[in-house]
């Protein structure tokens, strides 16, 4: 007998969750479709299966497969952190209303409304100055912000608490600050919290995801509300409100630390990427745990440079060409020095999306990005200038003292011109002259030192790059989301061909 003509074929359907439920199979000797529903999504109506069931209208679908492993600790942190702060706004809320004579027959309905009208001026104010000012670094420095808008909230939380003391200016202008600290915390809370979104939304479900942020949210605040009527209700007085709000806001603050510290973003900034490329360049290769575990949230540090370990070292990303100018100049004594340098180094980087300048001397990096540059130039840039600090750092080459540099076989330099004065000034004038001429020369042989090191270690980083972006991409970096840059970004464009030229 001949073999049936169509295919045998075999569909499974699959839930929001991501799970099958049942499966459609073609049957071509029957010509029939038949449907089985698979008994795995009959779940027994177990203590487990009813929570599963009541957190369904808190938790995206098809959790936890759809998010990313820290989203739920995160989660749990931002409840409780919402929790203490529902409690907290409502003791500051009632010190407000007591300030604005609630309950008193002096008060005045105009003077009420007229301070309503001054906090709410102060408040978008800030809202616009803060956003205008701030918007930019936010999605870079995204845990340093979430973090800063509940430090703002709750000096807010203070002022609030304090203004009933004040007299009646300083009540209002202690009113008014407070709510450019809520202001300010709404930008940059809200800007924090869509961009944890979006890492948290590994399966690209971003609105629900905040769509459920905002049902958890309200339920908390809820419970809150609840709890803080009954708080308000049996403390009073100023220092019983002040023995209460300081554990409240405390544990806030803890809370809040604990959410943005257990985020693992993938994305690099500028202290996860010296952390990461550090380890890289010393041999180890650090995954998003290692890192985040490493990671300042706040910038304080032990090293005054931030580049964890080595000798400080300032650089900045992403500035033009007038802060590279005006950095070489200073190391220069002509412009034409300066000009020479620049056309020399626009070679050195003709092939590169960006143009960096090291000096060995004051140990300053400054890193220029091209109209093309993307996030991976960026890491690769930083990667490239972490190589000139180490190699300038290595045994062979130490940190150089200034009294160092100008002692030579005869002694000091102070010590020769001491000894010149005594026959005569004309001699300590000369003597002078060729200190300065001395001093011209290592300058400029400090800055053909710093294009040498540049060419070297461009070569490295050329070598190695391919090698470094895989290792990267295995740890779970995702390069192309790198931003270093801090502010308003600058780029450049070079549109005159810098190759050399060939002498006919």
């Amino acid at each position: 007998m001949a073999g049936p003509s169509i295919l045998d074929v075999e569909v499974e359907e699959l839930g929001s969750d991501g799970r099958p439920r049942a499966v459609f199979k073609w049957d071509s000797m029957t010509g029939r479709l038949q449907m089985s529903i698979l008994p795995s999504i009959t779940m027994p109506k177990t203590g487990t299966s009813l929570l599963h069931k009541c957190m369904g209208p808190f938790l995206p679908a098809g959790y936890p497969s759809t998010v990313t492993p820290d989203y739920t600790p995160y989660q749990i942190y931002d409840s409780l952190q919402a929790f203490a702060s529902t409690i907290a706004g409502l003791l500051a809320s009632r010190a407000v209303f007591v300030g604005m004579g609630v309950g008193s027959e002096d008060a005045s309905l105009v003077t009420t409304m007229l301070l309503y009208i001054a906090q709410e001026t102060i408040g978008r104010v800030a809202t616009i100055l803060f956003a205008h000012q701030f918007s930019q670094r936010i999605e870079a420095e995204v845990k340093f912000y979430r973090f800063f808008a509940d430090i703002v909230n709750d000096t807010a939380f203070v002022l609030d608490c304090l203004s009933p003391a004040m007299p009646t200016l300083g009540r209002v202008v202690t009113l008014c600050v407070s709510n450019a600290c809520r202001a300010v915390c709404g930008v940059a809370g809200g800007s924090s919290k869509a961009i944890l979104s979006a890492h948290f939304a590994k399966a690209g479900n971003i609105g629900e995801l905040n769509a459920k942020d905002g049902s958890q949210e309200t339920v908390v605040s809820l419970v809150g509300m609840w709890v803080g009527g009954f708080v308000v209700s049996r403390v009073h007085g100023t220092a019983a409100t002040w023995r209460c709000l300081i554990p409240l806001l405390a544990f806030h603050l803890w809370a809040n630390w604990k959410a943005v510290r257990s985020v693992r973003l993938s994305s690099l900034n500028t202290d996860r990427a010296l952390i990461f490329f550090r380890g890289i360049l010393d041999g180890q290769l650090k995954g998003l745990d290692q890192v985040g575990e490493e990671e300042i949230i706040l910038g304080w540090s032990n090293e005054s440079s931030g580049l964890h370990g080595l000798y400080p070292c300032r650089f900045r990303v992403g500035v033009g060409l007038k802060n590279l100018v005006m950095t070489m100049n200073n190391r220069a004594s002509h412009q034409s020095q300066v000009s020479g340098d620049l056309v020399q180094l626009f070679r050195i980087f003709h092939e590169e999306e960006y143009v960096l300048w090291f000096d060995i001397e004051t140990r300053e990096g400054i890193i220029l990005l091209k109209d093309t540059a993307t996030g991976t130039t960026q890491a690769r840039s930083l990667c490239h200038m972490l190589r000139c600090c180490i190699k300038i750092q290595a045994p062979t080459n130490p940190p150089v003292d200034a009294e160092d540099v100008e002692q030579d076989d005869r002694g000091p330099r102070s010590r020769r011109i001491t000894l010149a004065r005594e026959p005569g000034e004309k001699l300590h004038m000369v003597q002078e002259i060729m200190d300065a001429t001395e001093h011209q020369s290592n300058v400029s042989n400090g800055r053909q030192r710093s294009i040498q090191l540049l060419k070297d270690t461009l070569y490295e980083n050329r070598e190695q790059w391919s090698r470094i972006r895989d290792q990267a991409e295995q740890a779970g970096w995702d390069l192309d989301l790198t931003n270093l840059v801090k502010g308003h970004a600058t780029r450049i464009r070079l549109n005159a061909p810098l190759q050399d030229k060939k002498v006919k």
